[in-house]
């Protein structure tokens, strides 16, 4: 049994892993803005869009906003001007906001 102790490092809890590693930490910086942004848009939507909403990727372009519904992109294009203003007066300014719809894929066999 000692063996095996010494061979296997204990576990390290999430957060002190984001924190100790630097691309990590990079990472969770990004998914926490994120879900800021997405946090700031949605009172400016329509309630019976938001559940079908995700916060998608953020980096230097911008951040990508994503739906589930195909049917959606078309009314967020409408809303881009009052989810840019939601997101500036939040402080969340991105370069630019990316509209994409997630499907989901076949059914399993």
């Amino acid at each position: 049994m000692g063996k095996f102790t010494e061979a296997v490092p204990l576990p390290r809890p999430v957060g002190a892993m984001l924190k100790g590693d630097e691309r990590l930490a990079s990472l969770a910086a990004r998914l926490q803005r994120s879900q800021a942004c997405l946090q700031a848009v949605l009172p400016v939507l329509p309630a019976a869009l938001r559940p079908h909403l995700l916060a998608g990727p953020w980096d230097a372009e911008g951040w990508t906003l994503l739906t589930r519904q195909a049917a959606a992109l078309t009314k967020l294009r409408q809303l881009m001007p009052l989810m840019e203003q939601a997101l500036q007066e939040a402080r969340l300014a991105v370069p630019q906001i990316r509209l994409h719809a997630v499907l989901p894929g076949p059914p399993k066999t």
